[in-house]
């Protein structure tokens, strides 16, 4: 789902990134002239693309990310058959209309699968999901009072939590039924943490702000939580955090994940599906809201452009490859997962993706339908 208010983020960051990134590019050209502009898309060459990385004991090339809820039996064996070596996928059991979903023993076909397969449950950890088993009758904004908006980006029956509320982290991390101990029983590898970056949400820091507390120190404290009671209970089981990728400059937050994964690097789609992809991000600070940049967008992506003005379309491709290379200089594997549906678009986000050293995917934005593994 996107980043919520990106562009405030980055721009009370910018200045001091950019000094920071001009040093950086100093010192790169300087040493291997890597700074490369291919057409209209920004890149910094400077790590060598990765041979896979190792999460949880299995090596990973490749990755599919799918967060559809009724997967089709041949869809299923797709997947199964793939040669992917994570998913990513929803713990379908979580939905209430789907609580007696075999999801264990999908989970242990496609750890058997010929091709045997690293299997990661997607968690929304910054905001209620209203089909979620957790929810209760008459909840909603206000009710109980950590529930504070409505998704910012679109999301129908997504609010937007504090977090630090105990009765929300209860929800998580309850050693006897709590979502983590669930998602380990079911036999999931490790966990893909989205909505981190919801420290950063107005109606978040308001709800900070009367709670005397910091949004960004207690999401890592959160996520710290989680990170010692999944260790104690399956050791090696696998964290990465999704967006927010400016904490990989806070050492207590690399501490607690093992990767991090950015959507929308280069190109995003609407939380509708309409357009599903292929809306460019600008490719630098410079191109942000400039009447070339919007010109060059399809009708589709100047809707989606002008419907969210704090979302992707604002923010730069430089602004997030900045914070990713700071990642790969601390040995952190990056995943970017990136939303396109024209054979272009996809190969250049792949070639770059991988020369950046990086492990992408490309789908579309509901990601609900299977795509093969691309070479």
């Amino acid at each position: 789902m996107y980043n919520i208010s990106i562009r405030n983020r980055f721009l009370l960051v910018n200045l001091m990134r950019q000094i920071i990134n001009f040093i950086i590019l100093t010192i790169t050209i300087t040493q291997a002239n890597a700074e490369n502009l291919i057409g209209d898309r920004i890149f910094f060459d400077t790590f060598e693309p990765r041979e896979g990385v190792i999460l949880n004991g299995h090596l990973v090339n490749n990755w599919y990310y799918f967060l559809g809820f009724e997967p089709t039996q041949t869809e299923l064996q797709q997947m199964i058959n793939s040669q992917y070596d994570m998913v990513v996928m929803e713990p379908i059991f979580t939905d209430e209309s789907n609580t007696n979903y075999e999801m264990a023993a999908h989970i242990n076909q496609l750890h058997n699968a010929p091709h045997t397969k690293l299997t990661i449950a997607y968690l929304d950890i910054g905001e209620a999901e209203d089909w979620r088993t957790y929810w209760q009758s008459g909840w909603g904004i206000g009710n109980p009072s950590w529930i504070v908006a409505n998704d910012p980006d679109g999301w129908e029956g997504n609010y937007p939590v504090a977090y630090w509320h105990p009765q929300w982290q209860e929800i998580w991390l309850n050693p006897t039924n709590g979502y983590l101990v669930q998602m380990i029983e079911a036999g999931f590898d490790g966990i893909y943490l989205d909505w981190i970056e919801a420290y950063s949400d107005e109606n978040i820091i308001t709800a900070a702000q009367n709670d005397g507390v910091n949004p960004q120190i207690e999401m890592i404290k959160f996520i710290k939580k989680m990170r010692i009671l999944t260790q104690a209970l399956s050791p090696g089981f696998t964290i990465i955090g999704q967006n927010a990728t400016e904490l990989i400059e806070d050492n207590s937050y690399v501490a607690v994940i093992d990767a991090i994964a950015q959507e929308q690097t280069w190109f995003d789609g609407s939380a509708t599906n309409n357009p599903p992809g292929d809306c460019p991000l600008p490719a630098t600070d410079a191109d942000i809201d400039t009447p070339a940049y919007y010109n060059s967008l399809s009708p589709a992506c100047q809707q989606m452009y002008d419907d969210f003005p704090d979302s992707t379309l604002h923010v730069s491709t430089e602004s997030y490859l900045f914070y990713l290379n700071i990642a790969a200089s601390k040995n952190i594997p990056v995943f970017t997962v990136d939303y396109a549906i024209q054979q272009n678009n996809i190969n250049a986000v792949y070639t770059d993706s991988r020369n950046l050293g990086y492990i992408p995917f490309v789908g579309q934005r509901a990601l609900a339908n299977y795509i093969d593994v691309v070479d």
